[in-house]
């Protein structure tokens, strides 16, 4: 069945496919400033992408808990404003990771999403926050609020990192219309065994792609990937920082929920 979905690729028109940029970053020690002007030169290396994902945090740093509230940073922050006027200069669709979201003195895990014009989409606050040897769910206030997002190339679902671990979210997302759910991750190195088989089973139980953008190095996995609604591991990346591009075929996606009845029979 693999190759079934192989073969409607080849055959569906250009303008149903999409290309996808994951830019999984190092979260180094250095000036802040200076983590945005990284940023910058790695967005510009995604142009021609119609669709870019950036990491969990990668601007704070996931484990730095002590900078929660000093970066704690707006909607209409510095971070924000670069992933706006990127978007603009790419005109592509970004992703922007997430940031710790204050808002009236409360703190939040944060995902931006902006279109091709810079303009703000929609933002996701992580619902499940993580306890086992985490100060997040100490320090953040969880989302309320699932979010799907329809745009000019299809359904778009935003998840963040240990949300991978509840399936009533992705579930949700899917009846909700989802085809592509995006996960900016700060995903545990030593927790390799749970990202492959937790970021494969959400997209094969919801029969769509699921892309998961994790950071690299001091302590966090990487291995950022692409997987289609089959559970296949379309593209990925190693532990190293990098860039990983994509293609996705939504008349495929399409074709194979019309063929593959499994959401009919549940």
């Amino acid at each position: 069945m693999d190759d079934r979905l192989g073969s409607m690729s080849e055959q569906s028109s250009r303008e149903e496919k999409i290309r996808v940029a994951l830019i999984q970053s190092e979260t180094r020690e250095e000036f802040d400033s200076r983590r945005l002007a990284t940023m910058a030169s790695l967005l510009d290396g995604t142009r021609g992408a119609d669709l870019v994902l950036l990491p969990e945090l990668w601007r704070v740093g996931y484990s730095d808990f002590g900078a929660y509230v000093t970066k704690a940073e707006t909607i209409d922050g510095e971070t924000v404003s670069l992933v706006r006027e990127k978007a603009r200069d790419l005109k592509a669709f970004v992703l922007g990771g997430t940031i710790v979201e204050e808002e009236d003195g409360k703190l939040y895990n944060t995902a931006i999403l902006v279109d091709r014009r810079g303009e703000l989409l929609t933002a996701y606050r992580k619902i499940h926050l993580l306890d086992y040897r985490s100060r997040e769910r100490t320090l953040l206030c969880p989302g309320d609020a699932v979010k799907v997002v329809p745009t000019e190339f299809g359904v778009l679902g935003l998840a963040i990192c240990y949300d991978l671990r509840f399936p009533e979210l992705f579930r949700t997302l899917a009846e909700r219309g989802a085809q592509i759910v995006l996960v900016p991750s700060a995903w545990p190195a030593r927790r390799l065994e749970a990202w492959d088989a937790l970021s494969r089973a959400r997209a094969v139980e919801n029969q769509g792609y699921l892309l998961a953008c994790d950071g690299a190095g001091n302590g966090l996995l990487g291995r950022s990937r692409v997987v289609d609604p089959w559970g296949v591991i379309v593209a990925s990346l190693g532990e190293r920082p990098g860039v990983l591009h994509a293609e996705l075929d939504l008349g495929a996606l399409r074709r194979y929920r019309e063929e593959f009845s499994a959401w009919r029979e549940r």
